[in-house]
Formats: structure tokens, sequence, C-alpha cells
């Protein structure tokens, strides 16, 4: 497993707001350096600005593992949650 590229602090959450933000295609590293200037990650889109050519590693192993790690825990579906509000079994989905 490749190790982490050496990068500036809060890189990965402002490309999660970046992502958050629906403003563009998280593989096109341009609109993404705007993004986060835009939203105020400006030494994070510095820092990107000047590492382009690793940024598709960053994504695609760092950010997607940060993704993984941080996702929220998956909740009841409608159907599991309107079988318990009314006494049926609850199947697992």
């Amino acid at each position: 497993m490749p190790q982490p590229v050496s990068r500036c602090s809060h890189l990965i959450q402002a490309l999660d707001a970046v992502k958050k933000s629906k403003r563009c295609n998280m593989f096109d590293c341009t609109c993404v350096i705007l993004t986060m200037q835009d939203l105020g990650y400006t030494l994070q889109a510095d820092w990107l600005s000047a590492h382009a050519d690793e940024y598709l590693d960053i994504l695609i192993d760092e950010y997607s593992r940060w993704l993984q790690d941080n996702a929220p825990p998956l909740s009841e579906s409608l159907a599991q949650r309107v079988a318990r509000e009314t006494g049926l079994e609850v199947v697992e989905e």
C-alpha cells in the first residue's frame, strides 16, 4: 500500500467540502482548486495547485479511504422503520 503523500493540513477536509458543494467533478483538478479557493481553503488550494500531479493518487487512495473511514452509520430503510413502528417482523436488508 502506498504511503500517504506529505501534504498540507486539512487537505482531505477541503476535498470533502468541495465534494459536498457539488460544484464540479472531483476528477477535474482545476475545478477542485478553484472551488477550494471559493470555499476559503486557500492554503489547501495553493498546495494542490503546486502538487497537481499527485492529485489523482490523493483522490483515489487517501480521500476514498477517508470517506470509507468516516462514512455515516447505515440507517434503517423506510421498510424497516415501518415494520418496526407497526410491530411487524423487521427484515435485515
